[in-house]
């Protein structure tokens, strides 16, 4: 191989944490704030050390060759970013980026726009930032670098364990508060209806008695006026206490998504930030919404 392989994984974790540095800028940029981007907790971005990587071995002996290197670093770049985008949306079925919205992209996983200019970027490292970068890997001593490579390293698998177990728990909390909404919009719904029926029940019960005393003599009158009234005190008295079993499904409803929704989790909460394409999705969408809103909810609270 051109490099060993103590220079290939100084090379993963620098671009690694090069790719994080960019993404918390442009994100900076873009939003005004501090944004940890990434899948893992930890300053690294693995997936641009696989693609630098991925560019570095193949396409650095052609570099000559601008065109190559350039629609060499496209291809590859994009590949990556399709199959992480890929792999994530089937296994929450909603995506984590989405390009949509950009011309020419393929299933929102990637877009013309990005994919140029990873290509760009790509250039960029192999003709100026590697070469400094190689410099800079060969001045480390070899025994403080492999015991460096062995704590970063060990960071790095305990990180991407501790995030994959956290993230594998996400899809049955939003499931569940998926389905806390839906009950409580079917409990509303049911409330609006009870009204509905009530109300309208009351007004035709009173054109039927209306009706039916235009046509009875003064000495039934008085009889079925008390008829009436005993049959809507007693419907009404069926209707307050089905409301009240329906407010008490709501109130036990509101108190289970409560607690599900005031359970701090650091990951689900740093995805959810990082990943704001996910409350726009069609299958958790609302779920990541009610947990970003308590999230921020958490948040102003802490600073009042």
């Amino acid at each position: 191989m051109r490099y060993t392989w103590f220079q290939i994984l100084w090379f993963f974790f620098l671009y690694g944490f090069l790719g994080w540095c960019t993404e918390v800028a442009f994100q900076a940029i873009r939003q005004g704030k501090f944004v940890n981007r990434g899948f893992v907790n930890g300053p690294i971005c693995s997936i641009y050390g696989f693609g630098v990587l991925s560019v570095l071995l193949v396409l650095e002996p052609l570099k000559d060759n601008l065109l190559i290197l350039f629609l060499g670093s496209v291809v590859f770049t994009s590949v990556l970013e399709f199959l992480t985008g890929w792999v994530l949306e089937k296994l929450f079925h909603d995506k984590w980026w989405d390009y949509t919205n950009r011309p020419l992209n393929i299933k929102g996983y990637i877009c013309l726009e990005f994919s140029l200019a990873w290509g760009v970027a790509c250039v960029v490292v192999v003709d100026l930032i590697h070469p400094l970068i190689v410099k800079l890997v060969n001045l480390v001593p070899m025994t403080l670098g492999w015991i460096l490579l062995a704590v970063f390293g060990t960071a790095w698998v305990a990180d991407h364990i501790v995030t994959i177990i956290e993230v594998c728990k996400l899809p049955k909390r939003l499931r569940a508060i998926q389905a806390i909404e839906d009950a409580l919009t079917a409990v509303s719904d049911e409330i609006g209806e009870n009204i509905y029926r009530g109300a309208s029940g009351a007004k035709a019960r009173g054109e039927e008695l209306h009706a039916d005393l235009a046509e009875k003599n003064a000495e039934f009158k008085q009889a079925m006026q008390e008829k009436a009234a005993d049959r809507r005190q007693a419907a009404q008295e069926r209707g307050e206490a089905y409301r009240q079993s329906l407010e008490a499904r709501r109130a036990e409803l509101l108190q289970k998504r409560e607690a599900l929704l005031g359970r701090r989790n650091y990951v689900h909460d740093r995805i959810n930030k990082a990943f704001p394409a996910l409350r726009e999705g069609k299958t958790y969408g609302r779920a990541f919404t009610k947990l970003h809103d308590k999230f921020q909810e958490r948040k102003n609270g802490s600073k009042d």
